[in-house]
């Protein structure tokens, strides 16, 4: 399962969160997945959820990162 597949399948399974942390070592595959990059705040909008760049060697998460 690539990491966009992955990042569906969180989207699937929470569809209420707003917002989505990304592992850092995905994030740059990920972005290469959609073939778009982030906005000038460093997020991508994606199926209506906001996407970002997470903690390295994380999950898929909804909650902020601790180092925030």
């Amino acid at each position: 399962m690539n990491i966009r597949e992955r990042v569906d399948l969180a989207i699937d399974d929470n569809r209420r969160a707003p917002c989505f942390w990304i592992p850092s070592e995905h994030w740059r595959a990920f972005c290469e997945a959609l073939g778009r990059e982030p906005n000038r705040i460093g997020v991508i909008v994606y199926r209506g959820k906001t996407l970002r760049e997470g903690e390295p060697y994380s999950e898929i998460t909804t909650r902020r990162p601790d180092g925030d």
